[in-house]
C-alpha cells in the first residue's frame, strides 16, 4: 500500500498543490465544529446540576461529530497517524451506544424504573434490524430480556475498544514489516465481527425502545438516533472499504501522484474530506434534535400516579 510520509518529510517537501484547498476547507470546518461544540455545551451546561445524567449522555453522543471531524483532519495532516485516529473514532462511536442507552433510560426514570414500568409488557422480537423476520414471536418484557439487550450494547463497546486496540497494535507492527499477512487477515476478521456486533447492538437498543415506545413517542428518539448513527456508519463504511482496497493492493503505488504521497493516501484523504463535510452537515441537525427543551419535560416516574398522568396527557 506504499509508505506514508512522515511529518518532517511533509514539512520539507510540502503537500501536493492540488490538495491544499481541501486541507484548508477541512481545517476551517473542523475549527467551526469545535466552536459550535463549545456553544452547544454551554447551552446544555445550565442543566448539568438538575439533570446530570441526561446532560452527560446528551453531550457524550453529540461529541461524535467534532471528534470524527478533528481526527480525520489530523489524519490528513499527519498520514502516519491515520490508523490511530481511526481507532479513536471507532472506539468513541461504540461509547455513544452506551451514552444513548443511558439517555433513553433517563427519559424512562432510570434503569430500575424502566424494568418496573415495562415488566410483563408484550414486546415484538422482530424489531430493527430484524424487522423483516415476521416469524419471530411476541414475548413479555422481563428482566432477562432487558439484560440481554443491554449485554448486546456493552459487548459492541467492549469489542470495539479492546479488540480494536489489538487490531491497531498489529496494524502498526505490520507497517514495520513484522506482521504483514497477520495484519490483513486479522483486520478483515475484526471488521466483519464488528459489523455483526454493530447490528446486534442496534437490535438491543431497538428492543428496549420498542418496548417503551408509548412512553417515549414525544422524545423523538428515532431521529435522535438516526442523525448520528447514519453519519457514523457511513464514515465507518467509507474507511473500511478504502482500507480494504488499500490492503488488498487494488489501489497500488503505480498510481503515485507525488514523490512521497502514494495514491492510496490520496483516496484516504478524499474519504476524510467527505467525513468532515458530513459532520458539518449533521452536527447542526443533531443540536436541533437534542434540544435543551428535553430537560424541561418531566421525567417519567414509575408509579401508578405517574402512569395515570402520562395516559391522561396522551389522551389530551
Amino acid at each position: 500500500m506504499g509508505t506514508y510520509p512522515s511529518l518532517s518529510q511533509i514539512l520539507m517537501e510540502g503537500y501536493p498543490p492540488e490538495w491544499v484547498p481541501f486541507l484548508i476547507i477541512t481545517g476551517v470546518l473542523s475549527v467551526a465544529l469545535m466552536v459550535l461544540d463549545v456553544w452547544m455545551v454551554i447551552q446544555h451546561k445550565s442543566f448539568s446540576t438538575s439533570h446530570p445524567i441526561q446532560f452527560i449522555s446528551t453531550v457524550g453522543v453529540l461529541q461524535v461529530f467534532p471528534l470524527f471531524a478533528v481526527m480525520h483532519f489530523v489524519g490528513m495532516l499527519v498520514p502516519l497517524s491515520h490508523d490511530v485516529t481511526l481507532y479513536l473514532c471507532e472506539g468513541y462511536e461504540a461509547l455513544t451506544f452506551l451514552f444513548f442507552l443511558r439517555l433513553v433510560l433517563t427519559f424512562l426514570g432510570g434503569k430500575k424504573a424502566t424494568k418496573k414500568a415495562l415488566k410483563g409488557k408484550e414486546t415484538h422480537l422482530n424489531v430493527v434490524p430484524c424487522c423483516c423476520f415476521f416469524c419471530l414471536p411476541t414475548v413479555k418484557f422481563t428482566r432477562k430480556y432487558f439484560i440481554f439487550c443491554e449485554f448486546l450494547i456493552v459487548l459492541f463497546a467492549f469489542y470495539s475498544i479492546v479488540i480494536g486496540f489489538a487490531d491497531l497494535v498489529i496494524t502498526l507492527d505490520s507497517s514495520e514489516g513484522a506482521l504483514g499477512g497477520v495484519s490483513t487477515t486479522f483486520g478483515i476478521v475484526y471488521h466483519i465481527v464488528l459489523l455483526v456486533l454493530l447490528i446486534f447492538s442496534i437490535y438491543g437498543l431497538s428492543g428496549i425502545y420498542h418496548s417503551a415506545e408509548d412512553l417515549l413517542h414525544h422524545r423523538g428518539i428515532v431521529r435522535k438516533f438516526l442523525v448520528y448513527k447514519i453519519f457514523t456508519v457511513g464514515a465507518k463504511l467509507l474507511d473500511v472499504v478504502t482500507g480494504t482496497l488499500v490492503h488488498q493492493e487494488v489501489i497500488t503505488d503505480g498510481f503515485d501522484y507525488s514523490s512521497i504521497f502514494p495514491a492510496s493516501l490520496r483516496i484516504r484523504n478524499i474519504v476524510a474530506f467527505i467525513v468532515v463535510v458530513g459532520a458539518a452537515i449533521c452536527f447542526p441537525l443533531a443540536i436541533i434534535f437534542y434540544s435543551v427543551k428535553d430537560y424541561d419535560k418531566c421525567e417519567i416516574k414509575v408509579n401508578s400516579k405517574a402512569i395515570e398522568v402520562s395516559a391522561k396527557e396522551d389522551q389530551v
